[in-house]
């Protein structure tokens, strides 16, 4: 985008913004940070777009973010060397957020503030009760995800150059995922996706939508190893949630080895039967009997403390009518697990929470896990560039192109990249040669040798770099005796020089700079 066009944008949402501000009791260094971070957001959001391609739309981005900064009460700005400011900095936080109070205390840098608003919103994802286990981890996970992602435009961007330092990343993991599911569903599907009110059928919405777009083992798989993922990162830092997860596991741990006793089970639930049933009809007596029903009203009374005992029969009426229910309900239970058919059902439910949990006191299996999520991911992947075949979806292919070049630069831990991840080396390698190939197939890249090959193994690098503006790409090559010298330029600017062998391949254009994409 042109300078003058990005000043023009610029006012138009600096003129938003500071009616809004206009309003507000904020110090004047706020409102000044606060435009800063606007300013920095509306210069950088193009080429943010261009490199991760599953972005909102910027004019989406900015209204929310000029609705959060609406809703704040109250932003105080606390310097770094302050006493409050070195309690931050030993708590690895660089602002206090009241969601309640809608307040926000923040150190005075553009990404701060941005990071802070964003955990201003109050959108978050929750799971409903039916996913107990991971009703805690998997929203955790996605919600911190979604928080990374939100201030990467400043983060990462500052209109000229991007360039990602793992330090910079809160939770490197919750990025990574929430990473993967933007690119395998979209951004507009995800956000959506987690803002929804009824969070009842969320998980089987989300599972849905993936096997209606790859391959359904590969999901069930894929979803299972972030379910996994997702409960480790919680109890790394969760006492509580681990406390319960350990209880959880240990119950169904029981109710397992209880149900694989088949003979003994058998013998347990129909003397459960009988005892219920009897109790059933003894309280079934007692309703149609009113004197039945004062002696039992006596003798529990007979039983309680002052403060505990029943005021009326027509208190003992309910509740023994709630115990009856209560026996039927157990019953119930008793003949589902004496039927053969859902004591299958039961028994694989338990074995797949009990598996589901085993991460919950260690996590030795995590990098096994990541590098898993990452290879089904991968698989994913391919499978969507392989539903590209029509000539209209060239765009998407030449996106797919940038995504793949976007995914190499996402950090996997601490000193890594996913481009330095050696078990991914391969699977990478081959995903980028195939959509490389696909955009020669669409005539989309100019070729720049009589061999295909040769023209795959120069263009490769460039996935492995930085450049800013891939569709304007032009190269040069330059026949040596034992190799041919690739020199990449974005516009004017030599960006990436290198050497390939030259085998008997021959450049097209020997010497002269070759536009990539043919526009």
């Amino acid at each position: 985008m042109k300078t003058n066009d990005i000043l023009l944008k610029f006012q138009s949402n600096n003129t938003k913004l500071e009616t809004v501000l206009s309003k507000k009791k904020f110090s004047g260094d706020v409102k000044n940070l606060l435009l800063s971070t606007l300013y920095k957001i509306t210069s950088s959001y193009n080429d943010y777009a261009n490199i991760k391609v599953n972005v909102q739309n910027k004019n989406k981005y900015v209204e929310n973010l000029i609705k959060i900064i609406n809703k704040c009460t109250s932003i105080e700005i606390i310097k770094p060397n302050s006493e409050e400011g070195e309690e931050y900095k030993e708590e690895g936080i660089t602002s206090r957020v009241d969601s309640y109070l809608s307040t926000i205390r923040v150190f005075p840098t553009e990404k701060a503030m941005l990071f802070a608003l964003f955990k201003m919103n109050d959108t978050k994802m929750y799971l409903d009760e039916r996913y107990n286990l991971i009703r805690i981890a998997l929203p955790e996970m996605l919600n911190e995800g979604r928080d990374i992602n939100n201030i990467e435009i400043i983060r990462d961007f500052n209109a000229w150059s991007w360039n990602t330092l793992p330090t910079e990343i809160s939770n490197i993991d919750c990025n990574l995922i929430y990473q993967n599911l933007l690119m395998l569903l979209g951004f507009d599907f995800l956000d959506n996706w987690m803002k929804q009110e009824n969070q009842k059928d969320l998980l089987d919405e989300l599972e849905e939508k993936l096997k209606s777009e790859y391959d359904k083992d590969d999901i069930e798989e894929l979803l299972k190893l972030i379910y996994r993922l997702s409960i480790i990162v919680c109890v790394q830092r969760n006492k509580g949630e681990k406390i319960r997860l350990l209880d959880e596991k240990e119950w169904d741990e029981k109710e397992l080895e209880r149900l694989n006793d088949k003979e003994n089970l058998v013998i347990e639930l129909t003397k459960v039967k009988k005892k219920k049933a009897k109790e059933i009809r003894k309280i079934d007596q007692m309703i149609n009997d009113e004197e039945l029903l004062k002696k039992e009203f006596e003798k529990r009374n007979a039983k309680l403390s002052e403060y505990k005992k029943i005021f009326s029969l027509s208190n003992l009426l309910g509740t023994i009518k709630k115990e009856r229910k209560k026996a039927l309900k157990d019953i119930d239970e008793c003949n589902n697990l004496l039927d053969a058919r859902k004591y299958v059902q039961r028994k694989e439910e338990l074995e797949k929470n009990v598996e589901l949990l085993k991460d919950v006191k260690t996590s030795r299996n995590k990098e096994k896990y990541k590098i898993e999520i990452q290879k089904l991911f991968l698989k994913c992947l391919e499978q969507k560039i392989d539903r590209i075949t029509k000539l209209e979806q060239k765009r998407e292919l030449m996106q797919a192109f940038w995504l793949i070049r976007y995914y190499n630069f996402i950090v996997y831990s601490e000193n890594k990249f996913i481009k330095d991840v050696e078990e991914l080396n391969k699977q990478i390698s081959d995903l980028e040669e195939k959509i490389i190939r696909r955009l020669y197939e669409f005539k989309t890249l100019n070729p720049l040798t009589k061999d295909l090959n040769k023209d795959i193994e120069i263009i490769k690098p460039i996935l492995n770099s930085r450049i800013m503006n891939l569709e304007n790409i032009s190269i040069k090559l330059i026949k040596n005796e034992q190799d041919i010298e690739v020199d990449v330029y974005d516009g004017e600017v030599q960006e990436l020089g290198y050497n390939v062998e030259r085998e008997d391949v021959v450049p097209i254009k020997n010497k002269k700079k070759i536009k990539l994409f043919i526009k």
